[in-house]
């Protein structure tokens, strides 16, 4: 019998089709199944047609698959069973082995000991079949792998596995590079398996041109993947022109793709080079018109980058020649108390600016009492993220974990040991933050 919790039969063999004694239980039982696969009712004056969603059919069909079902033996037996049909000669029967074994790394305990079979050295032989849905659930199986510790240092075993990864996300079909983009992803978010991708030739320079190029789904993986590998070791990238690169993308529409641009150009200017290149190319300049965007992440992540394209002492004398524009916008900013992150990031890039005198008379005179008057969270109004949702509802206080990857949570980086920072000591710097700020404001070179 078909075992719901585990998504799995649970015998080796069965004379009589399981689906069919499946279908007489239900039958029995007189359960109504919404079928995807008819076409929806006809349009009627009253009751409106329920609409069949797009995102309910997968996108490469398997023939005589049922994607909703894995077939696994009992317990470790079948797991075993499973991984030597991954190497059948029936191509149906690999195919059913691959979907099964994509099931069955969703449950710990099975990819544990499916990682300790070495399984993952069997699937990379399979990401070079011709059938595109093996070649997509290849990858996906080895990204629910790569989560594990022991997954990544068994695939860093494969020397080809980067390389075989970035054959199908330059030259396949869309969605199988989705899949092994997002593969590479959570390779890239280890710092041990960042220093093997650095290595591979020409990995970096096909990422920056399939950021250009590629839909925007997989273009803002590529971003996500090219932010960790900056962080690792930036001159790579600035050899292979990403700064420039990061730069054309600000032309772009979409406002993700601008967010993650500006998350890795952050990255580069933390390098020597970068920060020459920002003052070449007077970021900060680009970054003032940036400012007055709709989108609040967009605001975020160029005062984030902002705060590294300030720090050079050409950037503070280029921005005294629209200091006026440039302080009142951020000091506007540090008003809006809901965003705790934007204030603390405005007022940094003001005490860098206070730096240069001509600056600093400015504010003084113009904002230093509005400043004074800027009000701050406390920690009963604000659960940790820089997203106003409902208090308890769809982020609650997960602060303290890291598992709210699309919001901006309170963290210091990513990995197994990641240092997680409550509420109450990141107001207590935003608060000292603020202190800084006037006292920069009030600095005296001559005392």
């Amino acid at each position: 019998m078909f075992c719901p919790e585990r998504n799995s039969y649970l015998q080796l063999y069965c004379a009589v089709n399981p689906r069919v004694i499946n279908n007489a239980v239900d039958h029995a039982l007189q359960r109504i199944h919404f079928n995807h696969t008819e076409p929806p009712p006809p349009l009627q004056t009253s009751i409106p047609a329920i609409q069949r969603m797009t995102s309910m059919q997968p996108s490469l069909y398997a023939p005589h698959v049922d994607i909703t079902r894995a077939r696994r033996g009992f317990e470790r037996i079948g797991l075993r069973v499973l991984m030597r049909q991954l190497h059948d000669r029936d191509q149906l029967v690999q195919l059913q082995a691959i979907h099964s074994i994509m099931d069955q790394v969703q449950i710990t305990e099975s990819a544990t000991y499916l990682i300790d079979k070495h399984v993952c050295l069997r699937l990379f032989d399979l990401l070079r079949l011709r059938n595109p849905v093996a070649r997509e659930k290849v990858c996906i199986t080895l990204t629910h792998l790569a989560t594990y510790h022991e997954g990544r240092l068994q695939m860093l075993r494969y020397k080809h596995i980067f390389h075989d990864l970035m054959w199908l996300w330059l030259k396949d079909r869309k969605e199988i590079r989705y899949a092994a983009a997002y593969t590479l992803r959570t390779l890239s978010k280890d710092r041990c398996t960042c220093q093997e991708i650095v290595k591979t030739p020409d990995i970096i320079e096909n990422l920056l041109k399939m950021a250009v190029n590629d839909h925007v789904g997989i273009v803002l993986i590529h971003l996500k993947t090219l932010e960790n590998l900056i962080e690792w070791d930036p001159v790579v990238p600035l050899k292979a022109n990403a700064f420039q690169t990061m730069l054309s993308l600000f032309t772009q529409e979409d406002d993700r793709i601008k967010t993650g641009s500006m998350n890795c150009l952050t990255q580069l200017l933390k390098h020597e080079i970068g920060s020459q290149l920002a003052d070449k190319f007077d970021l900060t300049m680009k970054l003032l018109q940036l400012l007055k965007a709709d989108n609040i992440e967009v605001i975020i992540s160029a005062v984030e980058l902002m705060r590294m394209s300030t720090l050079t002492t050409q950037s503070k004398w280029r921005a005294k020649e629209f200091c006026n524009r440039l302080t009142k916008r951020l000091v506007r900013l540090c008003s809006g108390h809901n965003k705790p992150l934007l204030q603390l990031a405005c007022m940094q890039v003001l005490i860098n600016l206070c730096d240069c005198p001509d600056i600093r008379y400015h504010v003084k005179a113009h904002w230093e009492e509005t400043i004074k008057d800027i009000r701050l969270r406390t920690h009963e109004d604000w659960d940790g993220t820089s997203e106003t949702t409902t208090y308890g509802l769809e982020t609650g206080h997960f602060y303290r974990t890291m598992a709210i990857e699309p919001l901006e949570t309170i963290k210091n980086e990513y990995g197994d040991n990641c240092k997680a920072i409550n509420v109450h000591s990141y107001l207590i710097a935003l608060r000292e933050m603020k202190d800084r700020l006037i006292e920069a404001i009030n600095h005296k070179p001559y005392p």
